[in-house]
């Protein structure tokens, strides 16, 4: 079916960014020249600064990130859409070092900066607004700097060495293939091919699609592990030995403007609530007569098997906008119109789902693989939520456009709610409705539950590096977590033990995962708001996200409403959820 459609399906034009190689050096010469001239205002700052001359150096360095960020955007898309392409690769590698190179020449402005003292810091700070609240932000981590010789030593040391191991355990994993039996042949699927059959109806295919994939990762876990291992031993000699941040997750915590003891009771919460995602699931278990196991997790509620073309899925998704906000709508249908949607399945290209942005005020590029799943049309509401938030905050200067991580996925997850809300109301009580509503809770324990116990094991596994532990105990600590998530009664195959070795989150972005569990949250206390408020949320919630990053996060979402310090707040999200789950029950 999907070989005749495949034309149907959209694949970017990465032209649109450069046209061939040779625009592209066009502009890593021009980035080169504008890293010379920087150059010299370092004398100048440090023998006579003015605010004029700290606005100029702004200036300047804003025309760098801007150019400096659209090659890379280039680069990661160009390698995205086939791992396997050599000439990509060697692109990646290049401008890896390139950038690095034009950091460590570049690195003496936030290291003055960061090192003034804060009667001299207000002095200087520049007119602009923009360019003031980004240096502001610079000096948060004036405690953590070293000496500009030790950072260009780390810088050197990461292009080659913690970077280079991340991009070897992509190169890796995506190259996994697995044997599947189609007809009488057998063919070798990847990754993104084998997923769908988890979600799928047949317990059979079910219990077969994880055996493979723990199976494949359990026979690579001495290599994965040590990736995993040596990053976080790199990890931890940077910013705990080194840097003297309290804990490994503090960096994160640090770089999202929230405090420790925030997400510390952000994460408490959480655990406190997993009996609803245990309940759920016996309660669906029992109803599809199949175990209480592992491996039915996401075992869907039985509903018409609808095969959606994208041309379909995308119009679903574009009218759940539209109910919502025309703007949403509009702003989401850039992606498509202008051909900056690769939502196409090969072989090569990267698994997963993303979106991207090059330049700010510029349409955003979407990632995905169409499988023609109702997962898909979610995949796609989500990532297109991901390119409103980027084209609605696209005026500010580059520094401060994108969101902080906990509010990166509102907008994305909100999308998600639409989708399903338009689908649950044409549904209604059927079997399709039924269904709908099951997967909402589906959704809610991975992207709240899962990605919460994810952070857990994280913050438990780097503990366990830096005691020493072995990759055996890393598998055995996560079985651990799984126990305490899913409780007793739950069969939990000893093969699950691999599944971390799956998450490339944990590899490539430690603690980053629990931005999902907060966006979810959030948005579910959210969206109880615009139930309640209606139309009157939408221009509110516009200029939420309007913000950005030029805000600090917890003034934002107490100027919408929720204060992140009530456990109360959260518990409202957990509220909902349990409403849900009530309702659904009542639905048998």
């Amino acid at each position: 079916m999907y070989a005749q459609q495949i034309e149907k399906i959209p694949v970017w034009n990465l032209k649109q960014l450069y046209a061939d190689e040779k625009a592209l050096k066009k502009d890593l010469k021009i980035v080169a020249r504008q890293t010379e001239d920087f150059l010299k205002y370092r004398k100048l700052l440090e023998r006579k600064p003015t605010r004029e001359l700290v606005e100029e150096a702004m200036e300047k360095n804003e025309e760098m990130a801007i150019l400096s960020h659209k090659m890379g955007t280039y680069s990661m898309l160009k390698f995205a859409q086939n791992t396997q392409d050599e000439e990509a690769k060697a692109l990646q590698n290049n401008l890896t070092q390139f950038f690095t190179n034009m950091g460590n020449q570049t690195l003496y402005f936030g290291l003055w900066w960061k090192n003034l003292d804060d009667k001299t810091a207000k002095k200087l700070a520049p007119h602009n607004k923009e360019h003031a609240y980004a240096l502001n932000e610079m000096r948060k981590y004036r405690k953590h700097l070293l000496s500009e010789k030790e950072e260009q030593i780390i810088n050197l040391k990461d292009a080659n060495g913690s970077d280079a191991l991340v991009k070897l355990y992509e190169i890796a994993t995506s190259g996994y293939t697995f044997p599947w039996k189609k007809g009488l042949k057998t063919i070798h699927i990847s990754e993104e091919e084998l997923r769908p059959h988890i979600q799928g109806k047949d317990p059979k295919l079910r219990v077969k699609a994880y055996n493979m994939l723990w199976k494949k990762f359990g026979e690579h876990a001495g290599e994965l592990g040590e990736i995993y291992v040596d990053l976080t031993h790199n990890y931890w000699n940077e910013h705990v030995t080194l840097r003297k941040f309290e804990s490994p997750i503090s960096v994160r915590n640090k770089a999202n403007n929230l405090d420790d003891e925030m997400v510390k009771n952000f994460l408490r919460v959480c655990e406190q609530n997993t009996d609803i995602f245990q309940e759920y699931m016996e309660w669906k278990m029992d109803l599809l007569h199949v175990p209480f196991s592992r491996y039915h997790t996401y075992a869907p509620l039985p509903h018409p098997n609808k095969k959606y073309t994208f041309e379909e899925g995308y119009a679903t998704v574009m009218s759940a906008y539209d109910s919502f906000s025309p703007r949403f709508k509009r702003e989401a249908n850039r992606v498509h119109a202008q051909k900056r949607l690769d939502a196409q399945l090969r072989k090569g290209k990267r698994g997963g789902a993303f979106c991207a942005n090059a330049t700010p005020n510029e349409t955003a590029f979407v990632h995905m693989n169409w499988n023609g799943k109702l997962h898909d049309v979610f995949t796609l509401a989500h990532e297109l939520g991901h390119a409103v938030h980027d084209h609605v905050s696209g005026h500010h200067s580059i520094f401060l456009q994108q969101a902080g991580l906990p509010l990166a996925e509102t907008a994305s997850t909100f999308g998600e709610m639409l989708l399903a809300e338009k689908l649950k109301r044409e549904n209604g009580h059927s079997s399709m409705g039924k269904y709908l509503l099951a997967q909402q809770l589906d959704d809610a324990y991975s992207s709240i539950q899962r990605q919460a116990f994810f952070c857990k094991f994280e913050v438990d596994a780097f503990d366990a590096v830096h005691a020493g532990s072995s990759v055996t105990e890393l598998n055995e600590l996560y079985y651990e977590n799984l126990r305490t998530q899913f409780g007793k009664k739950m069969d939990i195959p000893i093969e699950a033990s691999y599944e971390w070795l799956m998450i490339p989150h944990i590899f490539e972005a430690p603690f980053y995962v629990y931005a999902y569990a907060f966006g979810q949250l959030l948005v579910t206390a959210l969206w109880e708001m615009y139930q309640k408020e209606g139309k009157d949320f939408v221009p509110r919630y516009e200029k939420f996200l309007s913000y950005g990053g030029s805000k600090d996060p917890e003034k934002m979402l107490l100027e919408i409403g929720f204060d992140p310090r009530r456990k109360q707040s959260w518990q409202s999200g957990f509220h909902v959820l349990r409403n849900k789950l009530r309702e659904l029950k009542k639905m048998e």
